[in-house]
């Protein structure tokens, strides 16, 4: 049975995951992935989100 903070912290966790589009981002890097089919999937999350965060950055910038 889940205890009062248990469930404060599963929604806090679901507001963040809704604020911050977290879903849609993840799903997204997912499709990338099934779609590029790198030999070094790692390399190629590091990539993805390292890129996204630059796209972010200069777009916020």
């Amino acid at each position: 049975m889940a205890t009062n903070l248990e469930e404060e912290q599963t929604r806090e966790c679901e507001v963040y995951v809704q604020t911050h589009n977290i879903q849609q981002l993840l799903k997204d890097c997912i499709i990338q992935l099934c779609v590029t089919r790198p030999d070094n999937p790692i390399s190629f999350l590091r990539e993805y989100f390292q890129k996204l965060e630059r796209v972010s950055f200069e777009v916020a910038g």
